[in-house]
């Protein structure tokens, strides 16, 4: 008896939608300037009609690695990289010299929601998004919006 072991081939196509991403908007990329560090990086923005987390639930930390954990598959397709290439070759004067994927809820008008961020920093070196640069779980939170940087 022969048995077939085969792996998913990624084939540059967008990163299909899972139970957690399902309700996500397709992620955006540009160039953005940061300036406490001087850098410009490459950005997936990644946006969600729904809040992302409630931080006064005792479960916020799975919350907070399960998403961490979808960012992290949806950077590492082939397709992603390709766009991220594509977007660093815009203003050539000025050099990506990493990658952010942020996951955001903005609220919307009439709702009493606040703003939630996940930014995740990556390398990046023009054509290919290597490893997760850890920043220490910051939190940075006000009275309209909270933002956490893994």
């Amino acid at each position: 008896m022969m048995a077939f072991f085969f792996k998913l081939r990624d084939t540059g196509e967008p990163p299909r939608a899972t139970r957690l991403s399902d309700h996500w908007h397709p992620p955006q990329f540009s160039k953005i300037y940061d300036p406490h560090d001087r850098q410009t990086r490459v950005a997936m923005l990644i946006t969600s009609p729904e809040p992302l987390f409630d931080a006064d639930t005792q479960d916020f930390h799975r919350q907070i690695d399960a998403l961490v954990t979808e960012i992290n598959r949806i950077t590492r397709y082939k397709w992603t990289c390709q766009e991220a290439a594509q977007a660093a070759s815009l203003f050539p004067a000025h050099p990506s010299k990493g990658f952010l994927a942020i996951l955001e809820h903005g609220s919307n008008g009439s709702y009493a929601t606040r703003n939630q961020q996940i930014k995740a920093y990556y390398a990046f070196d023009g054509k290919r998004i290597g490893g997760l640069e850890p920043r220490g779980m910051i939190v940075d939170h006000n009275e309209a919006d909270m933002c956490l940087t893994v």
